[in-house]
């Protein structure tokens, strides 16, 4: 028997539209630091878009909320949704939504999921079974896009209200007057970025000469380099000669070339905040080839909490002579933070730009202790480059 084609195209036409119907998916990728936040608004079920508290699995860390890869199962107007979201930094996130790129995101069947709404926080330190690649429908950011690499951009920038504070921290050691390390301002960090200083240049004794301090960061897909390079006057898109670490706090050779410098740095937050443990005994590969250095890194709050937890153990340093605390910030006394945004890629769907459009509106009201509301400020700036002055 014959089977007339076009007849057979309208089956098959319906058949993908009710499958669509039966279960619809959106992409979410970005800032590393907000995703404590993002998570506590979508688990906070119609103020993240769905009808009630969504199913959550989460991989990367055994607190769901620092989870570097988290899906979220529950309805959108009685539909099966899943919020996928791959959390690989800011100007990754930017870069995402304004072009082609396309980002992995866990794949795990439905029924790998609790049941649709109710609340589950089932967290992984592992890594998903697999990843699959796809496009972006919008991201988190810890930068606006004049702020940005990838500027100009075709995404649309939407203000979270929400500030998201930064810290320096040191690896633990037991060099001579380590201890003095106390601080970062324009000027030293500037010293270290360009490839390292000799200890004396923080402790303020001429004698610490035995010992270096080298800059430990991320690459340029993350808003918090952004942020430090913006607020530390380095320069947004200026290169730095940064240090990797393993996690045992030995000197990586990135490039593969000798230097055991880069250009760039960890992909991750949270792989950078489990490379900060102590380096007394650690190869200085660069200087002295002797035992012995520092490194200094930048960080958000989430990632600093893993960073000077057990058994990581590094310090939480000043910044220009101000220590982080909330009250620091919505005074204006610690400058060092930057203002969230919520990223759309042009052409968004109508379920994804819903998402997003409820994340906009209560990422304020779902904060830790990682975030703070712009309405509890009592400063204001354009961006990591403008001055903080008062409301």
């Amino acid at each position: 028997m014959k089977i007339d084609r076009s007849i057979l195209a309208v089956a098959l036409g319906l058949a993908s539209v009710s499958l669509a119907s039966a279960q619809q998916f959106v992409y979410l990728t970005g800032s590393t630091a907000a995703r404590d936040a993002v998570y506590n608004t979508v688990m906070n079920g119609t103020a993240g878009g769905f009808d009630s508290t969504p199913a959550f699995i989460g991989y990367g860390n055994s607190t769901a909320g620092n989870c570097s890869y988290m899906e979220f199962l529950g309805n959108i107007s009685g539909v099966q949704t899943i919020l996928t979201c791959h959390w690989s930094g800011s100007e990754a996130g930017i870069a995402d939504v304004s072009g082609s790129t396309v980002e992995q995101f866990a794949e795990d069947s439905v029924g790998s999921f609790p049941a649709p709404g109710t609340a589950n926080a089932v967290a992984n330190s592992g890594n998903p079974s697999s990843t699959v690649g796809h496009t972006v429908d919008f991201a988190q950011a810890d930068n606006d896009l004049p702020y940005s690499y990838t500027f100009p951009s075709s995404a649309t920038a939407l203000n979270d209200n929400l500030v998201i504070p930064f810290v320096f921290v040191k690896t633990t050691t037991t060099l001579a007057d380590a201890n003095l390390i106390t601080d970062v301002n324009y000027d030293n960090f500037k010293a270290i970025a360009q490839g390292g200083s000799l200890a004396s240049l923080f402790t303020g004794n001429p004698a610490d000469t035995s010992y270096y301090i080298y800059l430990a960061g991320r690459d340029h897909f993350s808003g918090t380099r952004a942020n430090t390079f913006g607020d530390t006057g380095w320069g947004i898109k200026k290169s730095p000669t940064q240090i990797e670490l393993d996690s045992a706090g030995n000197m990586l050779d990135p490039n593969s070339d000798g230097s055991y410098t880069t250009s760039e740095g960890q992909s991750s937050g949270g792989t950078l905040a489990k490379s900060l443990v102590n380096t007394t005994a650690s190869i200085d590969q660069i200087n002295t080839g002797t035992a012995g250095f520092v490194a200094i890194a930048y960080l958000g709050l989430a990632d600093d909490a893993t960073a000077e937890g057990s058994p990581i153990n590094a310090t939480r340093l000043t910044y220009c002579g101000v220590s982080y605390s909330i009250a620091n910030v919505e005074s204006g006394l610690y400058k060092f933070w930057g203002y969230e945004f919520t990223m759309t890629r042009s052409g968004i769907n109508s379920v994804a730009s819903g998402i997003a459009s409820k994340v906009v509106a209560n990422l304020k009201n779902n904060t830790s202790s990682f975030e703070i509301p712009v309405t509890s400020m009592t400063v204001k700036r354009s961006g990591p480059t403008g001055y903080v002055v008062h409301n």
